[in-house]
């Protein structure tokens, strides 16, 4: 992903605010390290997935401590704040509040905050958008926001909208895709050379169909085939679908009783392969009566702010990864 890299980089020497964006497993979290440690500087990295929900300002808090107990240079930069407490076992805060959030915040002046699959934050009682357009105009920090469900992200920054307090500034945003064939072929070539090791070409070439360049999948093989050994191809696309099903399971539990209403739909467009509107209309209303023609549209909105399905130019809705597309078809239960 050199032109990406390229892109990001340039984008932190130029912007205050970075946004990055792709699917899961696309590599976001690998391109946005290398390019901060290419460029030598200091960051935080808050996973924000790690969150629970509700987001508490406590629990932001928890995770920042945790992440600046890792930095050598923390000590200097929190050494002045009220609330601050610095020992050798690393860094915690005696008041849990926003004052204390926007303080520490303030401290990385200089710095990089990372804010990884960012949309999580649409569960904290404040805004993003008013958050990062405080940190924007009010400090010499910059921000990195990455985020997987590209829509619900967008919803949360509200960059476009004339109400959001960070409408108007400036932002870049690196678009990450999967790689194309030849990529995907060259990524593995190049990390079994790394290894010592020529699997099979055939191997190779039927990986590739199957990941569809998405390249955290490309490693996820790579990583089983090289270091633990494993040669079937067939158990690693079962192992993974079930790592992406318990991803997937996770986002659906947000549904509460209507879940039901998603599986139907997911389970409609993997058994077909893609299909069109009318076609999950008719699907859902076969299994589980009528559905209202707004309800529906919702469904497939959340389903393609969250990255899980995507509607071509025809019209025709598709599960956007290949092992999660699997992991429906096999194993999703009604």
């Amino acid at each position: 992903m050199d032109t990406e890299l390229s892109e990001f980089k340039e984008a932190l020497r130029a912007c205050k605010l970075v946004v990055v964006t792709g699917l899961r497993r696309y590599g976001k979290t690998s391109l946005i390290l290398t390019g901060l440690n290419e460029l030598g500087l200091n960051y935080v990295f808050l996973d924000c997935r790690l969150l629970p929900r509700p987001v508490t300002i406590g629990s932001i808090l928890k995770l920042l401590a945790s992440e600046l107990s890792r930095k050598s240079w923390a000590s200097k930069v929190l050494s002045g704040i009220d609330g601050v407490s610095i020992s050798p076992f690393g860094v915690s805060f005696r008041r849990a509040d926003y004052g204390t959030l926007i303080d520490v915040i303030r401290a990385l002046s200089s710095k990089v905050l990372v804010l990884d699959e960012a949309q999580e934050l649409r569960f904290f009682r404040y805004r993003l958008d008013s958050l990062l357009a405080y940190i924007y105009d009010h400090t010499d920090v910059k921000v990195v926001v990455s985020g997987s469900q590209v829509g619900v992200l967008y919803r949360s920054l509200r960059l476009k909208d004339p109400n959001s307090a960070l409408y108007g500034r400036p932002y870049v945003e690196v678009r990450l895709k999967p790689l194309s064939r030849e990529l995907a072929r060259e990524f593995l070539i190049k990390g079994f050379e790394q290894e010592g090791i020529k699997p099979p070409y055939d191997l190779i070439e039927e990986a590739i169909e199957v990941f569809n360049g998405v390249i955290g999948w490309l490693t996820y093989f790579g990583f089983k085939y090289a270091r633990l050994g494993v040669k079937d191809l067939r158990s690693m696309i079962e192992e993974a679908s079930k790592l992406a099903l318990e991803e997937l399971e996770h986002l659906l539990s947000i549904y509460g009783a209507g879940r039901v209403r998603y599986v139907e739909a997911l389970k409609i467009v993997s058994t077909l392969s893609k299909a069109r509107w009318s076609e999950i209309k008719r699907g859902i209303e076969a299994k589980l009566g009528k559905i209202p023609n707004n309800a529906l549209m919702n469904i497939l909105r959340n389903l393609q702010d969250a990255g899980i399905l995507r509607k071509d130019s025809e019209g025709y809705y598709r599960v956007t990864d290949p092992i999660l597309n699997y992991a429906i078809k096999h194993y999703l239960r009604r």
